[in-house]
């Protein structure tokens, strides 16, 4: 009765380790995420001290001589006032007491990491004042050197310094923010924009070389990563994300299935979501990571035994079928959070493919039923909500390559494409919702529950995703020729010559060899008997209405 029993123990702690690897993976990851900023912050430290012995010993003099303004503005000119202007309005300590006031307000908001952030971004600004009286570097000759936005000596540039620092501050919070991509971008473009005036204004009125300008920039970048990285910026972007939410939460809660492969940043993708979900005042979301292994079979199982009131899938066609087949047949909606790189049932059902606006469809929208269509070889079933291919499309599929899909998405599989140029063709019987079956000569059979499939080609027209039917296509082109020609003829909406179309609601096909086949891009193996059948309505799906 021990050896059973010790058997039983093993096997457990064998499979403990294997389900704590996603938890693993993502602690290991916020770890070098953390180290990645304290290691900025020491490189820009270094940086600034390796610019101001530089500077300090006269070994930049030639490149000030480059870039010195042969002419700076005269006083009451337009030019003179204008940069004047706004020197003033970004005075050092106006910005000090900026970000101060921020602070306080932090404070207040019980946001105690970001306040003490920013008093550290603030005191950068008075101890940049100590650097440079200890440096003693004399400013250019310039008839501006009496007007009020001067303060302390030429290096680091005091006024550039600050715009910095506030600059950096503010860009680094909009990383947490819940606004659309394309805001977020013109904060940083905004941001930047600040930097270059005041670089600009100081060099035109001649109070700053381009040494000045460059170390006043690194001891502003060095203080505002620095205060980030000693008060903790995963803390704080949480914080300044959550800011605004409602206090009280519906009784509704989201559970977020992701591949990891798919992100460069997993903890953006984890703030942007969680302060949505927030925002709609839903319970805090239950994060469930995908393995090579599993691409999101036992997460949906685990979703629906958590009981999650939807399901969000944050990855690509093969994470949304895993996903979609455990969620057939239970209600559970699913919303898509599209990220790989052909986003098929995103693109088909008009799905955003801004992270963002999928977000807020996804919180907010109706669900609609779909069709899945389940597919059955060798004693296995598995269900598609895309397409299938049999053949020539499968070989494509799998000659393609991931880091070519990376960089030009689609284009990868025209690349791969081109080696399959003269396939050879296999022979197959084909049956129709149990008619007699036809003999066919053929190099590909596609079926799709949707029209649009790789590369955005409306390869099925009158196909859509509730109809009940799988669309079928038979091809055999027998020369290079032939394959350009029914590309032109399917990107035209034309059916060509020389193949076969039809709709069924269940297809069984028979090859006379084993034939390599992919489900929505994933490749399932080689088969000679494959038997699809249509399930009507078996998924919801949060998706735009159809007009």
């Amino acid at each position: 009765m021990s050896r059973p029993m010790r058997s039983s123990t093993a096997t457990r702690a064998r499979r403990e380790p294997r389900h704590r690897q996603p938890i693993d993976r993502r602690a290991r990851r916020e770890v070098a995420g953390r180290a990645m900023e304290r290691l900025l912050a020491v490189v820009l430290l270094i940086g600034f001290a390796a610019w101001s012995a530089l500077v300090a010993t006269g070994r930049t003099a030639r490149l000030d001589a480059v870039f010195a303004r042969v002419r700076p503005l005269l006083p009451r000119s337009a030019g003179a006032q204008i940069a004047e202007a706004y020197a003033l309005l970004t005075h050092p300590a106006l910005i000090t007491a900026a970000i101060v006031a921020l602070a306080l307000w932090s404070f207040k908001e019980r946001m105690r990491r970001l306040a003490l952030a920013l008093l550290m971004a603030a005191a950068g600004i008075p101890v940049h004042w100590l650097i440079s009286s200890a440096l003693d570097i004399s400013h250019p000759h310039s008839h501006l050197l009496d007007s009020l936005s001067v303060v302390g000596g030429a290096y680091p540039n005091a006024q550039i310094a600050a715009v910095t620092i506030a600059s950096s501050m503010l860009l680094v919070l909009t990383r947490a923010h819940r606004r659309p991509t394309s805001d977020t971008a013109l904060w940083w473009l905004a941001g930047i924009a600040a930097i270059a005036t005041a670089c600009y204004s100081q060099w035109a009125m001649g109070l700053a070389h381009a040494s000045d300008q460059i170390g006043a920039i690194l001891w502003g970048a060095a203080v505002a990563n620095t205060s980030l990285a000693l008060g903790g910026i995963d803390t704080i972007l949480s914080s300044w994300a959550r800011l605004g939410l409602p206090t009280r939460s519906v009784d509704k809660r989201a559970a977020v299935i992701y591949n990891p492969t798919k992100f460069f940043d997993l903890s953006l993708l984890r703030r942007r979501i969680e302060a949505e979900v927030l925002a709609a005042g839903w319970r805090p979301t239950q994060w469930l990571e995908t393995t090579a292994q599993d691409p999101g079979h036992s997460m949906a199982r685990q979703a629906l035994a958590s009981g999650a009131d939807l399901v969000l899938v944050a990855g690509g066609d093969g994470t949304v079928r895993a996903v979609a087949s455990e969620l057939a047949g239970t209600g559970l909606p699913m919303a898509l959070i599209p990220s790989g790189t052909g986003n098929l049932l995103a693109r088909n059902l008009s799905i955003p493919l801004d992270t963002d606006a999928a977000l807020r469809l996804a919180l907010s929208g109706e669900p609609t039923r779909i069709d899945l269509v389940r597919a059955s070889w060798d004693c296995r079933q598995e269900s598609f909500a895309v397409m299938a291919g049999l053949g020539l499309d499968a070989q494509i599929m799998a000659d393609t390559k991931d880091e070519l899909k990376r960089v030009i998405r689609a284009g990868a599989y025209a690349v791969a494409a081109v080696h399959h140029a003269s396939p050879r063709p296999f022979r197959a019987t084909v049956a129709l919702d149990g008619a007699a079956p036809e003999e066919h000569d053929m190099v590909m059979a596609l079926l799709g529950n949707v029209g649009t499939i790789t590369g955005g080609m409306t390869i099925f027209p009158r196909a859509t995703p509730d109809d009940g039917k799988v669309d079928l296509l038979l091809a055999r082109p027998d020369r290079v020729i032939d394959w350009a020609r029914m590309g032109a003829m399917i990107l035209a909406g034309r059916v060509p010559s020389g193949l076969t179309l039809a709709q069924a609601s269940c297809v069984s096909i028979r090859t006379d060899e084993p034939v390599p086949f992919e489900l929505d891009g994933d490749i399932a193996g080689t088969t000679r008997a494959l038997d699809i059948e249509v399930v009507p309505g078996a998924l919801a799906v949060i998706a735009p209405p159809r007009c």
